[in-house]
C-alpha cells in the first residue's frame, strides 16, 4: 500500500524520481527509490541515488556549531563579530543563537532583487554577502523570526575561521566520514559523483533539465549532496545521540520563540536551533525542508513516536513535503495516521 501511495504522489506532482527512507526506533523499515534518477539515460532512482538536498543541509551546519558549543570553543550567546571581520554595523548585535533560530533580522541574500541574475555566476563569498550588506535589518535581533540563508552562510565562515579548515573538509572529518556517509559531499556540477540524479523542472508543462545553479550561492546554507541510504546513518546518529549529546539535541529540538510575534499555539512551526519544531499538539516533531532548482527534500523526525521519514526527489515544485512525510509515517505508526487526514496530493 505504501508503494501505491508514493506512486500516486509522484503521478499527481509529476515527479520524475523519488527516494524514501523510513527509520523506526533506529532501524530502517523502508529504504527505496521510485521512478527515474535520469530520464535521458533511463537510470532508475534507488536508495543510493544522490540528490541535491538544499536546506536539509542546514542541520549539518547547525550540528558543527553545536559541536563547538559542547567543546566550549564558542557560546550560543557570542556575537558574530567575535569571529568575523568587517561586519556591517547593523549586524553587530547578532549572536550565533540568533542565526541558528532565524532571528537575526539579517536579510536573506536569496531575497535580493538581483539574486536570480547571479545564480549562474561563480562568485566569491564576499560577493554573495554584498547582496545584502548595505540593507537594513528586517527587525532587531531576537524580536521576530524570518528564514535567513545569509545567517547560515555566515556560520560556514565562522566555522572556517575557528577551525582553520574548509567547511567541506570539516563536514567530512566531523560528521560524514565517522558515520560512514560516503555519498554525502559538497555539491559541484563539475565533480564526478556516482549515482548523481539529474534535476528537472516543468515550465509550461514541459519537462526540462534544470539550469546551472552555482554552488557559490549555497555553501553552508544548503550546498550538500546525499542519498537516503546515507541519511539513514545520519538519522541513526541522531537517534542514538552519537553525534551530539542528548541534552544538546534536545536543546536544538526545543522551540526558541523570539521576543515578539511567534505564538506557539497558533503557528504551524517555530524555530529550534537548526531545525523547525512542528506544532503537532503534544507530540515532539522536528523537520527541515530543502528546495533548490531541480530538487526538493525533507526530513521529519517524530521524536516521541521514534519514527523518521526522509524524502528526496529531483523536481523542485513538490509542495507539502511535511504532510507527505506524516502520511507515510502513519503507515508504520498507527498513532500518527490522524496527522494527515487526507493524502497530501496536488492542490490538497
Amino acid at each position: 500500500m505504501i508503494d501505491d501511495y508514493i506512486q500516486a504522489i509522484m503521478t499527481q506532482n509529476q515527479i520524475p524520481g523519488l527516494s524514501v527512507a523510513v527509520v523506526q526506533e533506529g532501524e530502517p523499515v523502508l529504504v527505496k527509490g521510485y521512478g527515474w534518477a535520469n530520464i535521458e539515460h533511463s537510470v532508475p532512482a534507488t536508495e543510493r541515488t544522490v540528490y541535491e538536498i538544499a536546506s536539509v543541509g542546514k542541520t549539518f551546519t547547525a550540528t558543527l556549531i553545536m559541536m563547538l558549543v559542547e567543546e566550549g570553543v564558542i557560546s550560543l550567546d557570542d556575537a558574530i563579530t567575535n569571529y568575523l571581520d568587517n561586519i556591517p554595523l547593523a549586524w553587530q548585535p547578532v549572536t550565533i543563537k540568533h542565526i541558528l533560530s532565524h532571528q537575526s533580522g539579517i536579510p536573506s541574500y536569496t531575497d535580493a532583487k538581483n539574486y536570480w541574475e547571479i545564480t549562474r555566476l561563480d562568485l566569491s563569498k564576499s560577493e554573495i554577502l554584498a547582496l545584502v550588506t548595505d540593507l537594513p535589518l528586517k527587525f532587531q535581533p531576537g524580536e521576530f523570526t524570518a528564514y535567513d540563508n545569509t545567517g547560515y552562510y555566515l556560520l560556514g565562515l565562522i566555522l572556517e575561521k575557528i577551525t582553520g579548515q574548509s567547511y567541506g573538509d570539516l563536514l567530512c572529518d566531523r560528521i560524514f566520514a565517522p558515520l560512514g556517509m560516503n555519498a554525502t559531499v559538497m555539491n559541484h556540477p563539475r565533480d564526478i559523483v556516482p549515482h548523481r540524479a539529474a534535476g528537472y523542472r516543468w515550465p509550461n508543462d514541459k519537462l526540462v533539465n534544470k539550469p546551472y545553479y552555482s554552488p557559490s550561492v549555497t555553501y553552508s546554507a544548503g550546498g550538500q549532496l546525499s542519498s537516503v541510504e546515507d541519511m539513514v546513518k545520519w538519522e541513526q546518529a541522531l537517534y542514538n545521540a552519537t553525534v551530539l549529546r542528548q541534552s544538546t539535541l534536545d536543546l536544538m529540538w526545543t522551540p526558541h520563540p523570539p521576543k515578539l510575534g511567534d505564538d506557539w499555539n497558533k503557528l504551524k512551526c517555530v524555530a529550534g536551533l537548526g531545525w523547525w519544531v512542528i506544532n503537532y499538539s503534544d507530540r515532539r516533531v522536528v523537520a527541515h525542508n530543502g528546495s533548490i532548482l531541480g530538487f526538493a527534500s525533507n526530513i521529519t523526525r517524530f521524536i516521541d513516536d521514534k519514527i523518521t521519514v526522509i524524502l528526496f526527489c529531483n523536481l523542485d515544485t513538490v509542495t507539502r513535503s511535511d504532510a507527505i512525510a506524516a502520511y507515510i509515517a502513519g503507515y508504520y505508526c498507527p498513532s500518527l495516521a490522524g496527522l494527515a487526514l487526507q493524502p497530501p496530493l496536488e492542490n490538497d
